[in-house]
C-alpha cells in the first residue's frame, strides 16, 4: 500500500534497486489517495523488508487483500463467512479506511479455503 503521489513507484523501486532486488513484476491500482502495487523480486524476503522499512505498508504473498465497503459488519460478515468454512485467520490488519471502502491484509491458515468462503469479489 502506498499513497497515490508523483514518485511512489520511482520510490519503490529505487528502495528495491539499492539493495540489488531486481523487480521480477508489477501492477499498480489507485483507490482513491491510496494505491496498491502488487510486485514479485527475485529475493521476496528481503523485498517485504525493505519496503516496510521504508515506510510503505508490505504484505507477503501468503496475505489476500480485501477490498470491503467501510461499514459496521462488513469486517464480521467476513469472519463468519471463515468461521463457517473452518479457516482460522492467523494474522488480520486494516491498511487503509477511505472513501467509504477499508483495505484488508488477512493471513489464513488455508488461503485456497479462505477464497472460496470470502468471494473472489471482494479480493484485490
Amino acid at each position: 500500500m502506498a499513497d497515490n503521489a508523483v514518485g511512489v513507484i520511482a520510490e519503490i523501486t529505487k528502495a528495491l534497486a539499492d539493495e540489488e532486488i531486481n523487480v521480477e513484476s508489477i501492477n499498480a491500482q489507485v483507490v482513491g489517495e491510496q494505491g496498491t502495487i502488487i510486485l514479485t523480486a527475485d529475493h521476496y524476503d528481503r523485498a517485504l523488508f525493505v519496503l516496510n522499512k521504508a515506510g510503505f505498508k508490505a504484505v507477503s504473498d501468503d496475505a489476500l487483500v480485501l477490498h470491503l465497503p467501510d461499514r459496521p459488519g462488513a469486517l464480521a460478515d467476513v469472519a463468519d463467512r471463515l468461521k463457517q468454512a473452518g479457516v482460522n485467520i492467523e494474522s488480520l490488519h486494516i491498511l487503509n479506511r477511505q472513501a467509504g471502502h477499508a483495505m484488508i491484509a488477512l493471513k489464513t491458515d488455508n488461503k485456497a479455503g479462505a477464497v472460496a468462503a470470502i468471494g473472489s469479489e471482494a479480493i484485490v
